[in-house]
């Protein structure tokens, strides 16, 4: 987990973190470090491929069960979308659940 002056970076940063890294090695890193939190990956023109990819590394990351394929775009439709989820669902990586 990242560092902060203050200690360990909260858990939903040190996730953001994790789906950057993951977007990153998809679609490239100046992309992945450019888009606001919530902007919409459709609108960038990140495909249902790519983030089905960046998913399943994310769910072997986090310890999250796989979604089903319908609930894709509303589970993955943005950087802060993917936080929530894995938040609410799974653990960063290293840590007990």
């Amino acid at each position: 987990m990242r560092h902060t002056d203050d200690g360990p970076a909260a858990p939903a940063e040190a996730l953001e973190e994790l789906v950057r890294e993951r977007l990153a090695e998809r679609v490239g890193t100046d992309l992945a470090r450019g888009i606001a939190r919530e902007e919409r990956f459709t609108d960038l023109g990140v495909d249902s491929l790519d983030v089905v990819t960046v998913l399943a590394a994310l769910e072997r990351d986090c310890a999250v069960e796989r979604i089903a394929d319908g609930e894709l775009w509303d589970v993955a439709e943005s950087v802060g979308a993917l936080v929530r989820h894995l938040s609410a669902h799974g653990s960063l990586p290293g840590e007990a659940r």
